[in-house]
């Protein structure tokens, strides 16, 4: 009874993590996988986009800025509803929430916030405005409307930042 017991546990437990899994007679096609990839150069920001992804981009020949979704990748061409794009004439991307690295786009972001909740903390904590505080604070939220000025909303295609299609 109690060999039993043990051999029912073990196979329970088996059959629970699935190491003893009953072979299975379908054939499993493995089909082929298509991605867009934002390469960084010598950087580790690799940024991926799939089929039903909202891209928003420049063209060469055009000033206007194209959003649309993409439908479809093959070799070198990315297929939107209605239209192709050759990644070799796209001459920017438009940041998006897969493009916004962390540094680079949320300084502005953290020093407007950051500016105007020390002057809010140090007027709860004192209970009035201390000029040092307005000084201090009236510089890191500088800083934060500098960077929303000077830092670009596109990634320009150059020889380090490049579109390319994976296939595997």
């Amino acid at each position: 009874m109690r060999t039993i017991l043990l051999i029912a546990c073990a196979m329970f437990f088996l059959h629970l993590f699935g190491i003893a899994q009953q072979p299975s007679n379908k054939i499993k096609l493995r089909t082929p996988h298509t991605l867009l990839m934002l390469q960084k150069k010598n950087k580790n920001k690799n940024v991926y986009y799939e089929i039903g992804d909202v891209i928003s981009f420049q063209l060469k020949d055009r000033k206007s800025k194209i959003t649309a979704t993409i439908t479809g990748l093959r070799d070198s061409v990315i297929v939107f509803n209605g239209f192709e794009a050759n990644i070799a004439t796209i001459r920017c991307l438009y940041i998006d929430e897969k493009t916004r690295w962390w540094l680079r786009y949320k300084i502005a972001q953290l020093s407007l916030i950051s500016g105007g909740g020390y002057v809010v903390l140090d007027a709860l904590n004192t209970g009035k405005l201390d000029s040092h505080t307005v000084a201090v604070s009236g510089t890191i939220v500088g800083v934060g409307v500098v960077a929303k000025l000077l830092i670009s909303n596109k990634i320009k295609m150059n020889r380090r930042t490049k579109l390319r299609i994976l296939q595997f």
